[in-house]
């Protein structure tokens, strides 16, 4: 590939991710306008000719890390690290 060509690609990548933050932006739009029809309507689930909708809460449990190191103090023997290889273009 020459430097043209990776120019090229570069403004090619630059609009596909331009187009893909609008898809994007889009989408949310789309789905804050279900979420507004669910919770108008007092639903947790709808069901369609095409789909079946549900708004609930869910639950995620996760570790304090920090209360964790004030109360059993450094917790590096227990960490993971894991390299990566990253793509930045700006």
């Amino acid at each position: 590939m020459t430097k043209k060509e990776l120019e090229n690609k570069i403004n090619e990548l630059r609009s596909l991710k331009a187009l893909q933050q609008e898809t994007a932006d889009e989408l949310r739009a789309i789905e804050v306008e279900i979420i507004d029809y669910m919770k108008e309507n007092n639903l947790d689930t709808e069901i369609t000719d095409t789909a079946k909708v549900t708004y609930k809460p869910q639950t995620r449990t996760t570790l304090d890390k920090k209360r964790l190191e004030e109360d059993l103090g450094d917790l590096t023997d227990y960490e993971k690290v894991t390299t990566y290889n990253v793509l930045r273009v700006k």
